[in-house]
């Protein structure tokens, strides 16, 4: 049997870090009151740069990059980590807001999860469609190698006799099927992850600009 797993920095998991953290929803506001802050004279003449590092009137600037190209900067790093987040959010699975990783996602089927919802999952899982993810469900196993059904025939009054005749094979099922949700929308997924990948760097260049200026002038009053 062949098995269809993307990389894993690629998969929905690893996209939210990106793409729906905390930084980046904050950041993401920037481009929606941008030209309110970044590109207004007045708002720009008080928070100057060259007053953030410390620098004399007059006094050679110690930046590599004018403050214009810096505020441009960050408007363009935070509108890419918007369309990063806008996205995430349009594509992601649902069962993400559940579970941030298939162990987890199995504890969480055992205590929440009907007959019902087990069988449906368990239905997309044997499909003609699916794309086997996890060694461990289809091989390790004997039972799991014959890609028959065992849940679906159950009725939702003896869920507790199921889970204690399959409690492995069901833990087994839901990991395969959550790690098959976190492979769905593929080229939204590499979007939105290299959206925000760019947004970073291009937030970390101003960054990095006005911390070696300041260190700079640190250094040189004490020295």
């Amino acid at each position: 049997m062949k098995f269809h797993s993307d990389w894993k920095f690629t998969q929905w998991q690893s996209v939210e870090r990106v793409a729906n953290n905390d930084l980046t929803r904050v950041v993401a506001l920037v481009p929606i009151i941008g030209y309110l802050i970044l590109f207004n004279d007045q708002i720009a003449e008080i928070a100057s740069f060259r007053m953030i590092a410390g620098v004399e009137p007059g006094a050679e600037t110690p930046f590599l990059l004018s403050g214009l190209a810096k505020m441009r900067l960050v408007f363009f790093g935070s509108l890419f980590l918007l369309f990063s987040n806008l996205i995430f959010k349009g594509f992601r699975p649902q069962v993400l807001e559940l579970a941030k990783g298939d162990v987890e996602f199995a504890a969480r089927v055992g205590e929440r999860y009907s007959v019902h919802e087990l069988a449906d999952m368990e239905t997309h899982v044997f499909s003609e469609d699916w794309k086997p993810r996890l060694p461990l469900f289809w091989k390790v196993h004997d039972e799991f190698r014959s890609k028959k059904p065992l849940v679906s025939g159950y009725r939702p009054d003896v869920r507790s006799h199921m889970f204690s005749g399959h409690c492995d094979y069901i833990s087994f099922l839901a990991r395969e099927w959550w790690t098959g949700e976190m492979h769905t929308f593929r080229l939204a997924r590499f979007v939105s992850l290299s959206l925000g990948i760019i947004g970073i760097f291009l937030l970390a260049i101003p960054t990095l600009d006005i911390t070696q200026a300041v260190v700079g002038d640190v250094l040189l009053k004490f020295w």
